[in-house]
């Protein structure tokens, strides 16, 4: 289990309970959410890239079912001693960093290796899952493989279509999403399309877990086992 504590603990409902209201922020806020970020952290996304976006509203039978904004950043060069971080690593680590900047309190489990060393989250995408560098629309659908009542592996979930910098874009542009996560209404997730890869010789056993911790009023990032067995947890997929 991911270090989420006494908030993933409770008795499982036998269907879904209904989502809060106004989870989402529309379409034109993500993009003045996108612009100002790019901006105020130098992502070096293009103006032209920026006015492409399609805002036309959609609407989607599940609450769970949104369409976001997600960036996916370039490779950057970090001078000599660092040397070159990969789009993946950097899109987690900015996408992350402005996820947390809007809650109170986050952790993160290699907060330690953050604090001491510097060093960008270590992940890399499920074989198979391209990394494209840009800004796009997507439909993201954050009940992806959840059924209340039943437990689920989250390696049994994994594929082409499981979502990673989108759900971190998703806890940046919906801070109020994740502050209502409770496994009952609004599921944990799995970012199943990550692999963490320290250690090298587990990065087929680890994913990256996102929960409210609700005791502690806090987003917590952690690491959970791809076997173990859990309710109350979503694996989103994108949609399109």
């Amino acid at each position: 289990m991911p270090n989420a504590g006494p908030a993933t603990r409770y008795a499982p409902p036998a269907r879904r309970g209904i989502p809060p209201r106004y989870l989402f922020a529309p379409l034109p806020e993500q993009l003045a959410n996108i612009r100002r970020w790019n901006e105020d952290r130098e992502w070096g996304l293009r103006s032209r890239e920026l006015d492409a976006v399609d805002l036309t509203p959609r609407t989607h039978a599940d609450p769970l079912v949104v369409d976001l904004i997600a960036v996916y950043l370039d490779a950057e060069y970090r001078g000599d001693e660092l040397g070159e971080l990969d789009g993946v690593r950097r899109t987690c680590h900015e996408m992350w960093s402005v996820a947390a900047e809007r809650q109170l309190n986050t952790w993160s489990w290699d907060w330690i290796r953050d604090a001491y060393e510097s060093r960008p989250k270590p992940v890399r995408l499920l074989p198979g899952i391209e990394h494209r560098p840009g800004v796009r629309r997507v439909t993201l659908d954050l009940g992806g493989h959840w059924v209340p009542g039943r437990h689920v592996r989250p390696r049994n979930l994994r594929g082409l279509d499981s979502a990673h910098a989108e759900i971190l874009a998703a806890a940046a542009h919906f801070p109020r999403w994740v502050r209502c996560m409770d496994g009952v209404s609004v599921p944990f997730v799995w970012l199943a399309g990550y692999q963490v890869t320290h250690p090298e010789h587990a990065v087929d056993e680890r994913l990256l877990a996102l929960a409210w911790v609700r005791y502690r009023q806090t987003l917590s990032l952690s690491i959970d086992r791809a076997d173990h067995s859990h309710s109350g947890w979503a694996a989103p997929v994108r949609l399109g």
